[in-house]
């Protein structure tokens, strides 16, 4: 078969397209920046991450992967951040569940009329009563409210005053399943599990509906997740609905910089990833058409434009002040088994596409933590 000299430039091109959106699968740009968290993580054979973002990452999928596949590695320090998603009418993670004997209203920082700061994790819980969590391996328990004197009947206790409220530690000597604290009326911010354990501890905070600006507008919000969290990196998974909610790249890159510079005058130590959000899609309705004498439509869907510029403004902050980041937009398309991982929306991913997401940033982290090991 003769082949022509610019079908085969063609070709060639087209080979080069594929070959880079694959090595965008597998490679972070800007790794260089992480090298400080691997050199703490390789030291101390422990380290603490938080992912922070919106509903993906409130649904738990995408983290939860990530956190699995680093803990087999490195070792399992604990669950990390918790929260009673469910004692909020919302969802969360699966892994751990939080119970109460009584009914507590929900606070978030996305809601337009705020009762009360929503703390570290962007949503709160008020009220009274008993509180028990049931999870796995619980060495430790950091317990954070607002006011007040908290009684437990488990393992040792103690109490004190922080600088936005109180924390409780309960320290159990065996590794237990579950505790119960009880709680005067209170706000309700979360807790952190440890196992006792060296290696990673990965606390993931995401808020259905969350942009930059949400985390950003009370100052205390960020600062008080690096006080309590103390992280050596910092993963950023936000984007998708500034492109959904009609914000300008000017306005993203200075809600961008509030964020990361909120995290550095805290945690200057901590290295910071971001990732781009997945190509989310818009509904499109088609010509109407009858069927059985009712008028119906044919509904698609095409994707949303604002997401590549969110991207492309994103990636170029990242440049700008030498943040490392992984294309995820861009190496979704290089990936066909994320067809099947929409959610109806196509919006959001079905847990497989969460998973599949998960895997392939963990794959990205394991591979320039292979390239720093090897400089």
């Amino acid at each position: 078969m003769n082949i022509s000299r610019s079908s085969f430039k063609l070709l060639i091109l087209f080979i080069g397209m594929i070959s880079s959106a694959k090595a965008q699968q597998k490679f972070l740009f800007n790794d260089t920046c992480l090298y400080p968290f691997f050199e703490y993580l390789k030291t101390n054979e422990a380290a603490n991450i938080l992912h922070l973002g919106d509903s993906h990452v409130q649904a738990g999928f995408l983290p939860n992967t990530v956190a699995n596949k680093l803990k087999q590695k490195f070792g399992d320090g604990g669950t990390g951040w918790v929260f009673p998603y469910n004692l909020a009418s919302t969802n969360g993670p699966d892994g751990y569940k939080w119970s109460s004997n009584t009914r507590w209203s929900a606070d978030r920082i996305v809601d337009r009329n705020i009762s009360a700061w929503p703390g570290p994790g962007g949503i709160v819980i008020t009220g009274s009563g008993t509180l028990t969590y049931t999870g796995k391996n619980i060495g430790e328990a950091e317990i954070f409210f607002s006011e007040g004197t908290a009684e437990a009947s488990d393992g040792e206790f103690t109490q004190e005053v922080t600088d936005f409220g109180q924390v409780a530690r309960l320290i159990f000597h065996n590794p237990q399943s579950t505790f119960s604290i009880k709680l005067p009326r209170v706000q309700f911010y979360g807790a952190i599990i440890y196992s006792g354990n060296p290696g990673i501890l990965y606390s993931s905070i995401g808020i259905n509906g969350a942009q930059f600006m949400h985390y950003n507008q009370d100052a205390q919000t960020i600062p008080t997740q690096m006080q309590i969290l103390k992280p050596q990196l910092v993963i950023i998974s936000l984007g998708t609905n500034e492109a959904f909610g009609g914000i300008t790249a000017t306005q993203l890159r200075q809600e961008m910089d509030k964020t990361v510079n909120a995290i550095k005058e805290t945690a200057p130590e901590a290295s910071i990833l971001f990732t781009t959000p997945p190509s989310g899609m818009m509904k499109k309705r088609q010509v109407p058409y009858k069927k059985k004498g009712k008028t119906r439509y044919r509904v698609s869907y095409v994707r949303n434009p604002q997401v590549a510029v969110i991207r492309a403004e994103m990636i170029q902050f990242c440049k700008d002040n030498n943040i490392a980041y992984w294309d995820f937009h861009e190496a979704m398309k290089a990936d066909k088994s994320f067809v099947r991982g929409w959610n109806p929306d196509h919006v959001h991913f079905n847990a497989f596409g969460y998973t599949r997401q998960g895997s392939l940033l963990y794959d990205a982290i394991i591979a320039s933590w292979e390239k720093w090991q090897q400089k």
